[in-house]
């Protein structure tokens, strides 16, 4: 009997008397090896795009205002409590920023994965750059940077694109599961709902563009998965709106999720959706051709014209059979569902940093291009141009990383000398402790701190100089000037502002640092 174990361990699915290598094989086996290199490719072109994330701790803005937040819940007052909850409950409110980025590379691996498949992609070379351009695209940049969502903003990509392929098919339950993953999801990032709309949209051209069966049952089948799909993503974002409701969540005011949430505002304010219409219509100019920069504009060029081959493709098929002139009209669509959230919250500024769905719009073009011509030329100018658009991505990923890694010095740099002036003043009944922060710092934006959206912060602020000191251990507590204090306004008014020598001095015993005079 010796050596022998209790016989509900060996009725575990065999755990108790086999090892746990063999019974992972035939799972491992299973997959096909097309994927396997894929996934390898596209983890490596993640790990050139944001390699100086992981053995550096860039603290961006906001990874600083996450960092210090002990209640209420990173995000919660955003509507995001899926995200405290996996910050603070799962993962105990630590920073660990090279654990976190490579667990997030690979769920956005994933992430690429499944939407080229689901699209149909099955050559390892068509999943890989479809999976690159997903997740080394330039703005996904701003997942990384921001320490605090490495984890929980490609979490939210993947189950958006599961529920969109869970909707889609045949069993009854699909709708249900596919709403609990898009409640799931809008709990950690509600912008994802773009990125669900458009992986959809583009999943009902490429069906349209290259169906050749029954045109019979064609449009039954259209239609069925377009009913559950819009049905799903229905209960799903309205079971999350109930959940907030409930949650009594007193929203934050800061991103306009006040708004956002308020029926009675939307109610008030009909003509907000005019505005949004132009502005999901100006923003998407701007983001294709100019004058946003959120990118080199040969990158830019690359993806316009990676999209107008898609468009051209579209209409040969469409010259040839009419009825392909509703995959034009919808691949025209997509190019416009990254703004989604606008129109749903058309005064915030949620959309303004998450427009990561325009990423699968580009690597949509590439596949339906790939796809539409049949010459190997066409498929091999797609391929190339689809390469250097990745290495643009990658080249502009190191640019955000390396600027914002210098900018997180400067930010220490400008307040160690703050208060190595204000402490070095001779005996003037200071404690050496509070500092009142006249106006704000923007810092010089010259070359390389070049304007770019969310990228290298200027400004200091009273806030901001408070967080980096307690994360430097200092004592220092800086305070914002206001009216309640005409003194130190009166200190301001007549003295320089930083970093002129005179711009720091001691009123009624406390520092006093003269940012600017606004």
């Amino acid at each position: 009997m010796a050596g022998k174990l209790p016989v509900g361990l060996t009725s575990l699915g065999g755990l108790g008397d086999t090892p746990i290598e063999r019974r992972l094989t035939p799972w491992w086996d299973a997959i096909d090896p097309a994927y396997k290199k894929a996934f390898a490719a596209i983890f490596c072109c993640s790990v050139l795009a944001f390699g100086f994330e992981l053995f550096n701790l860039t603290l961006h803005h906001d990874d600083l205002n996450h960092l210090m937040v002990q209640k209420p819940l990173v995000g919660y007052y955003l509507g995001r409590f899926g995200h405290a909850w996996l910050f603070y409950y799962v993962q105990g409110g630590r920073f660990v920023p090279l654990l976190d980025t490579v667990v997030g590379t690979s769920l956005m691996g994933l992430y690429g994965l499944v939407v080229g498949h689901f699209w149909g992609a099955r050559k390892t070379l068509d999943l890989a750059l479809i999976g690159c351009i997903l997740s080394v695209f330039p703005y996904m940049a701003h997942v990384y940077q921001y320490n605090s969502v490495m984890i929980a903003y490609p979490l939210a990509h993947l189950l958006s694109a599961l529920a969109v392929i869970l909707s889609v098919r045949k069993p009854v339950l699909s709708v249900p599961a596919a709403a609990f993953l898009y409640i799931l999801a809008f709990s950690i990032y509600q912008s994802v709902l773009a990125n669900a709309v458009t992986i959809f949209l583009l999943w009902i051209v490429i069906k349209v563009l290259f169906f050749d069966g029954d045109r019979r049952t064609f449009l039954c089948d259209l239609v069925r998965p377009c009913v559950t799909a819009i049905l799903s993503l229905l209960v799903g974002g309205s079971l999350y709106a109930l959940i907030i409701f409930f949650m009594n969540i007193p929203f934050d005011a800061s991103q306009g999720a006040d708004r956002a949430f308020s029926l009675t505002y939307r109610l008030q304010h009909p003509e907000e959706m005019l505005a949004a219409m132009k502005s999901v219509f100006q923003g998407t100019r701007a983001f294709f051709m100019w004058p946003e920069n959120y990118f080199p504009n040969v990158v830019k060029r690359i993806q316009l014209l990676l999209i107008l081959l898609a468009v051209y493709g579209c209409g040969r098929l469409v010259v040839k059979r009419p009825e392909k002139a509703l995959a034009l009209a919808l691949f025209f669509t997509a190019c416009f569902t990254p703004r989604t959230l606008q129109i749903l919250h058309p005064r915030a500024n949620y959309h303004v940093l998450t427009l990561t769905a325009y990423a699968l719009v580009v690597a949509g073009a590439f596949w339906i291009v790939s796809c539409s011509w049949r010459r190997p030329l066409a498929r091999n100018v797609a391929v190339l141009l689809s390469i250097i658009l990745v290495l643009g991505y990658a080249a502009q990923c190191n640019w955000i990383s390396t600027v914002n890694y210098l900018n997180t010095l400067s930010h220490y740099s400008t307040l160690t000398q703050v208060l190595a002036r204000l402490r070095s003043l001779p005996d003037t009944q200071w404690d050496g402790k509070t500092v009142a922060v006249v106006g704000s710092y923007n810092m010089p934006s010259t070359f390389p701190f070049k304007p770019a959206t969310g990228v290298a912060t200027e400004f200091m602020d009273a806030r901001h100089m408070r967080q980096l000191a307690s994360l430097m251990r200092d004592e220092a507590v800086f305070i914002q000037a206001d009216s309640s204090m005409p003194q130190v306004l009166s200190y301001a008014s007549s003295h320089p502002p930083w970093p002129k020598p005179g711009s720091v001095g001691v009123v009624n015993g406390m520092g006093v640092v003269v940012f600017s005079k606004d």
